[in-house]
């Protein structure tokens, strides 16, 4: 028996207490056992059932007794799970930090009104271990939501009741989530088409039948003729035509449908766009006029409306550049470290690239699109590319599929 590396499994077990627990994977034999200090080191408080079912990646060594332990073992991110991290900055003047994940390949911002109720606001964070969920704003970037302590102990050195394994316990007004406050206006109250929408969950279904991608509106100018999506996990906007849209117009902060597609210079579009928002509960403006600057309003939104923008919130947020994206011109071999067929986009792990590297759906293999699901652990091939902001995505990927 050899050591392996690079296996994907999923957690069987896991006794945060005791600090150890057993995987299972279809290419070793048994149970195989990992303990807390092969864990990345913001996840070795975690507690509850937090690990059960989790997707893992590991190396592997035999024991004397020719069974294996597992070494090395990392959680990838999966959307709808909660997140390990540690609390990289904290400013209790500026009011906001940022929070760093293994699972992640980026830092995620969190306001204090995110932090569990009855924590002190001006407690020393820093270093101090966490569990979270994430939402995409309009700019591609991560912020943070349902921000837990991830024990007992941390929770009450800082005065706060949320912890891991107990009921979530909101904040201020029900730390509603940012998306609901899509098209709030910088002047005066809404921004040009703007309001709040309620998504009409029945469509939103049908959609995903189909397997129709969501995402949210940017922009949209009836003049130019054209808009933007943001999608969440996506780091850059995606572009639409009027004539690609399916259901009539569309105003920034709506919930949308669309089919992806790769133009030929290799990005995305969209095409088939189609709103998937409750026009009826369309709020007026007059209703919405006199909530912009109130004080604690950023980050609170309409509960379960996540993804819905903020565009047209002026000062409050900083417009910055589309991210673009360049051929390198080379190419590299790695392992599919996960990918949601449902979302449309993967991560790769490869040897040759710190962190890990963005694909969509649509840089593989037609046929592995229409049928391929279960691809983590996969090897592959692929292209390099890189964003203006210097992170390396995988275009034109080959698999043995």
């Amino acid at each position: 028996m050899a050591a392996v590396t690079g296996v994907a499994g999923m957690v069987k077990s896991w006794n945060g207490a005791k600090g150890f627990g057993f995987l299972s994977c279809t290419t070793l034999p048994g149970d195989i056992f990992f303990g807390r200090s092969e864990l990345p080191e913001d996840l070795k408080e975690v507690q509850g059932k937090f690990m059960d079912g989790r997707h893992v990646v590991f190396d592997a060594e035999p024991n004397a007794d020719g069974r294996y332990k597992a070494t090395a073992v990392a959680v990838p991110y999966v959307e709808g799970k909660e997140i390990a991290g540690k609390i990289k900055t904290y400013n209790p003047m500026k009011r906001y930090g940022f929070i760093t994940s293994s699972s992640l390949t980026e830092d995620v911002r969190f306001q204090t009104t995110d932090l569990p109720q009855g924590t002190d606001p001006n407690a020393m964070l820093r270093e101090e271990l966490v569990s979270f969920e994430v939402q995409a704003m309009p700019d591609g970037k991560l912020r943070v939501s349902s921000l837990k302590f991830q024990n007992k102990k941390i929770a009450m050195r800082h005065g706060g009741m949320g912890m891991m394994g107990m009921p979530g316990m909101p904040g201020m007004m029900g730390r509603m989530d940012m998306g609901g406050m899509g098209g709030m206006g910088g002047k005066g109250g809404m921004g040009k088409g703007g309001g709040n929408m309620a998504v009409d969950m029945q469509a939103a279904q049908a959609a995903q039948a189909q397997g129709l991608q969501t995402g949210t509106v940017k922009s949209y100018g009836e003049k130019n003729g054209y808009g933007f999506l943001n999608v969440v996990g996506y780091p850059m906007d995606i572009k639409f035509g009027c004539n690609e849209l399916a259901g009539g117009m569309v105003s920034p902060g709506e919930t949308v449908s669309f089919s992806p597609v790769q133009t030929p210079d290799g990005r995305i579009a969209a095409s088939n766009v189609s709103s998937l928002s409750s026009r009826g509960n369309k709020r007026p403006a007059s209703a919405m006029g006199g909530m912009m600057g109130m004080p604690g309003m950023m980050g609170m939104g309409m509960p379960g409306m996540m993804g819905m923008g903020m565009m047209g919130m002026g000062g409050m947020m900083k417009k910055g550049p589309a991210t673009t994206e360049t051929s390198t011109g080379r190419s590299a071999a790695g392992m599919i470290k996960t990918y949601n067929s449902q979302k449309g986009f993967g991560f790769i792990s490869s040897p040759g690239i710190p962190g890990d590297v963005f694909f969509m759906k649509t840089s593989l293999p037609a046929e592995v699109q229409m049928h391929g699901k279960d691809l983590q652990g996969k090897s592959v091939n692929f292209e390099v590319s890189q964003t203006s902001d210097g992170k390396m995505r995988a275009q034109n990927i080959c698999t043995p599929y």
